[in-house]
């Protein structure tokens, strides 16, 4: 898993980065798939777009068309291996490639939870999740030409997400470093900015969605039972990153 976020950061980042605005959707996405797989301990992602949507604040219609050109670019680390068939969404399995190795061996891991958007950021925005990320997982305070550097961002981009998150006292600059505000909660802010409600109301819209699929299919599929049928991974299990800097990266909703 620590070799997986190495890769991520040292080479994926730089490369999706070049995709523009849909590179930073690919690069959250990566972020979501790599911290389910470290909450769930698993290295298959069988869940619904819904799940990823959940947690990136984005629709699932969105994320249905973000997992295979994110598989496709992330050469070799997330594959897709089992076709989605009624309840059951596509199988990807998430592995570091033979040709990653030697790289993730040599490269130092730094502490840190991996995230796809905790729920202030729907608010705040995916720029604003990739520049707090830089200064949070950072090892040193970094310049606001440090973190164009390390999120390959515009420096206009950038500024303007500096900006917003000092506002909310999310981050303080320091002669010209920026640090993390230890004293603001970023549950509470996103509680403040209607990011917490925005998230219930999606997972409750999820819900109906999937209810009303599952009426379907027991309409007009053929019944029968496998394994997997005797429980739905997704009909009660939501998977959330943390809205806090130190709260648990799951939760049951």
């Amino acid at each position: 898993m620590n070799d997986l976020e190495n890769v991520l950061y040292a080479v994926l980042d730089h490369r999706l980065k070049e995709r523009g605005r849909e590179g930073v959707s690919l690069r959250l996405l990566l972020r979501a798939v790599l911290g389910y797989m470290r909450t769930m301990e698993t290295d298959t992602v069988d869940v619904g777009c819904r799940t990823f949507a959940a947690a990136l604040g984005k629709h699932h219609v969105t994320v249905a068309r973000l997992l295979p050109a994110l598989a496709g670019a992330s050469d070799g680390i997330l594959s897709k291996v089992g076709q989605g068939r009624g309840r059951h969404a596509d199988t990807y399995l998430i592995q570091l490639p033979a040709h990653f190795e030697q790289l993730a061996r040599e490269l130092s891991w730094r502490r840190g939870k991996i995230h796809g958007i905790r729920p202030v950021f729907r608010a705040l925005g995916d720029v604003a999740a990739l520049v707090y990320e830089a200064i949070e997982r950072g090892r040193l305070s970094p310049t606001t030409a440090g973190i164009v550097r390390l999120t390959g961002l515009s420096r206009t981009a950038v500024e303007t997400a500096l900006v917003a998150m000092s506002s909310y006292t999310m981050i303080e600059r320091r002669h010209g470093h920026w640090t993390i505000a230890a004293g603001t909660s970023l549950t509470d802010l996103a509680r403040r900015l209607g990011a917490l409600d925005d998230a219930a109301e999606q997972i409750s819209r999820h819900r109906k969605q999937r209810a009303a699929w599952h009426a379907w299919l027991d309409r007009h599929e053929t019944p029968y039972l496998t394994v997997h049928d005797l429980h739905d991974p997704e009909q009660d299990d939501y998977w959330l990153p943390p809205s806090g800097r130190y709260r648990v990266a799951h939760s049951r909703v």
